[in-house]
């Protein structure tokens, strides 16, 4: 293993790993290593501060609760499933409702479009009616004026 998957390793101990080989180890999330850490399930170390705050994960403590669910059968999907806490559904909560508020932001603009859509399409059809019926009496007052002899069109008569 290279030195950003294990670290720290000495003669007295078995090492750290990053929550991430934990997670693979495990078959499990990131997250749920990071829950399991919490709970105190597993050992860890905090590194960093901040955004760049990281685990490392106990070898040993990986190893004791990957035995543990070995023995116990469980499918690692049901462990993910049980393991996720008020966190975990408080932040699903807030990109749902992100979520909902930008799909409800987008149907609310997409609605006006089509109110002014159908208002501009009433308008047009209005105003080509309107054409269609001027188009019509200046056809029928030019029949009446052709339908005139050619001395009463040329005196007005």
């Amino acid at each position: 293993m290279g030195e950003e998957r294990t670290r720290g390793n000495s003669a007295g101990d078995s090492g750290w790993v990053t929550t991430q080989v934990a997670a693979e180890a495990l078959g499990v999330d990131p997250r749920t290593v990071r829950t399991y850490i919490s709970r105190g399930i597993l050992n860890a170390k905090v590194e960093g501060k901040g955004v760049e705050k990281a685990y490392s994960v106990d070898v040993d403590s990986l190893y004791g609760l990957r035995d543990a669910r070995k023995s116990s059968g469980k499918d690692p999907r049901k462990i993910r499933e049980k393991s996720a806490n008020a966190e975990d559904f408080a932040e699903l909560i807030r990109d749902l409702t992100t979520q909902v508020v930008r799909t409800s932001s987008e149907a609310a603009a997409l609605r006006t479009r089509l109110q002014l859509t159908e208002r501009a399409q009433s308008s047009l059809e209005e105003e080509a009616r309107a054409l269609r019926e001027e188009r019509d009496r200046l056809r029928a007052e030019l029949e009446a004026k052709r339908s005139k002899g050619f001395w009463a069109r040329l005196f007005g008569g």
